[in-house]
């Protein structure tokens, strides 16, 4: 009979079981609150009496931002306690975050030297955003694992697959349309992919007209794209909503006297509306511009971590930060580049970048929990856009660092 050591026990399994079992508790806690999920499954009765669903009166005061089509999902259930659906929420959100680890794991850590060490700080690190969109029955999770699952399977070549995915995920909710140009730009079968991409994409927007009519899923088209144009007033200055995070709202909260809602003021200066949405876009413009310079120059792995993935992960860590209306649990999308960023760090034993990494990681807000620093901390790092300025740090820090690694002679990839 074999002998039980501790060289037996899969240390990332245990792990993994610790997490969900963590989840589990997150949802025997839950107290029943009006969240999120509550604004999906209205809109779908909102559908079902004919109404704009993106237009007032919005439920619990809150917007819907989502597509026509993921709506309709929701008036199929309509039948349904919404405090089952929010169970079944539950358990999907559960097993596609446990599925993005694991690509995480495989993609980034697996390889590294320290990876037990790896593996559970990032999801230590990265588990108040999960404890954010889990308690809050949010959209992040399916967002994030639309993008890892689309490349997964790119990898593989399955492509209609891949963009199938893809395409699911822009639908309902945009964010993951940031992977498009970098794919299309490493494919080896571009147009085969943009006509996968085109053909998807207008099925799933128009899918909903066979089930509530051609005019009312055209004027829901309209008016959705009304409330996803970043140039609308309601993205220039973003100052009707509290706790959004994003570039702009930062740069709105700094250099707009228009006081933000139910916030402090905290404004440097007084700056027009043209103004403050010129140099949001500016900020965005030149984000987006350097991680496009990165995809650019990185041609081969970084110390063994392969450049498809190393330059994704930058863009993914865009979402948070260059989409309008972005709160705290959206920096999720950091993720894959906090993996990758410790590994990179650990393979090159650059302790003084591990310093920098951590400082960033601190400014960030990861590890600032009510239980654990109180309320009054939390909310210094929320209402000064702290968080804000450190995941942006770390973005710009990780693409630099990235760069200056890829000068050096190159190393196997994973």
């Amino acid at each position: 009979m074999k002998a039980f050591t501790l060289k037996n026990i899969n240390i990332y399994l245990v792990l993994g079981i610790i997490y969900a079992f963590w989840l589990l508790n997150l949802l025997l806690r839950s107290e029943g609150l009006l969240d999120d999920f509550d604004v999906f499954f209205h809109s779908g009765k909102r559908l079902l009496n004919g109404e704009n669903i993106y237009g007032e009166p919005h439920y619990i005061n809150l917007r819907y931002f989502y597509s026509p089509l993921f709506s309709c999902i929701m008036a199929l259930f309509q039948e349904v306690d919404v405090r089952v659906m929010k169970v079944l929420w539950w358990f999907l959100n559960v097993v596609l975050l446990l599925r993005v680890i694991y690509l995480i794991y495989t993609h980034i850590i697996a390889n590294a030297t320290h990876r037990v060490f790896i593996y559970f700080i990032t999801i230590l690190l990265m588990s108040k955003s999960v404890l954010l969109n889990v308690v809050g029955n949010q959209m992040t999770i399916v967002m994030l694992w639309t993008a890892l699952e689309a490349f997964q399977q790119f990898k593989k070549d399955r492509l209609f697959l891949s963009v199938f995915i893809l395409c699911l995920g822009i639908n309902i909710k945009l964010l993951p349309m940031v992977m498009v140009p970098y794919l299309l730009y490493i494919s080896d079968k571009p147009g085969k992919v943009f006509i996968y991409g085109i053909t998807v994409f207008f099925a799933l927007a128009f899918i909903p007209a066979v089930f509530i009519g051609w005019d009312y899923n055209l004027f829901l088209i309209s008016e959705w794209w009304k409330t996803l144009n970043p140039v609308s007033s309601i993205h220039a200055v973003q100052t009707y909503e509290e706790k959004i995070l994003d570039a702009g709202a930062m740069i709105s909260k700094f250099l707009s006297d228009k006081p933000v809602y139910n916030e402090p003021s905290l404004n440097f200066a007084a700056l027009s509306d043209g103004t403050i949405f010129l140099l949001t876009n500016v900020v965005r413009v030149a984000l987006l511009g350097l991680v496009a310079f990165m995809a650019y120059k990185i041609k081969r792995p970084v110390l063994g971590i392969h450049q498809h993935i190393l330059v994704l992960a930058a863009f993914l860590a865009l979402v948070p930060i260059c989409f309008p209306h972005q709160r705290e649990y959206s920096f999720l999308f950091h993720m894959p580049l906090i993996a990758i960023f410790m590994s990179l760090i650990d393979q090159e034993k650059n302790w003084k970048a591990g310093v920098l990494f951590a400082a960033f990681a601190l400014l960030s807000g990861m590890l600032t929990w009510v239980d654990f620093t109180g309320e009054a901390i939390v909310a210094v790092f929320m209402y000064y856009r702290l968080i804000t300025l450190g995941f942006m740090l770390l973005l710009v820090f990780y693409v630099l660092y990235a760069l200056r690694l890829h000068a050096k002679p190159a190393m196997p990839a994973n």
